[in-house]
């Protein structure tokens, strides 16, 4: 799992950091939880706190993204019921939570590349800057 991670961390640094940085850091966080070693359904707030500085920029109304989000919803419940007959009533359910986990793994990626596909490039940021790298600061030196 640590070279799809590498990549798709690479990805988002080099590819998507210089035209938008917000949407950057989501990105790298959602891969990070994603793609982690260690599966857990709560480890998804850890993206969340990060979805408001670019939700704007996300189209959520398709029904690509509609069924996506509602994917991800079954999985977490699915991981969540079958963890719950694993750890607190004792059950025998290992491949079922196993089967959980990897649609929850799934649902993510999906999910991903949702977000991905929905992402509109807000015009008023590339104002500033014609060239990625080229900060603000190097704007207001110039004026």
């Amino acid at each position: 799992p640590l070279i799809p991670q590498i990549l798709i961390l690479g990805f988002s640094s080099l590819g998507i950091a210089p035209y938008d940085l917000t949407f950057a850091l989501f990105c790298q966080t959602f891969c990070f939880v994603a793609f982690n070693k260690v599966m857990t359904a709560q480890y998804f707030t850890w993206y969340l706190c990060l979805l408001p500085l670019c939700s704007d920029r996300i189209q959520w109304s398709s029904w690509r993204m509609l069924l996506s989000l509602g994917l991800l919803l079954v999985s977490i419940l699915t991981w969540l019921g079958s963890a719950f007959t694993l750890e607190m009533l004792g059950w025998r359910s290992h491949r079922q939570v196993w089967m959980a986990s990897v649609l929850f793994f799934v649902a993510n990626v999906n999910l991903l590349v949702a977000i991905l596909n929905g992402y509109r490039v807000d015009k008023t940021w590339r104002s500033l800057s014609d060239t990625p790298g080229e900060g603000w600061s190097q704007k207001v030196k110039a004026s």
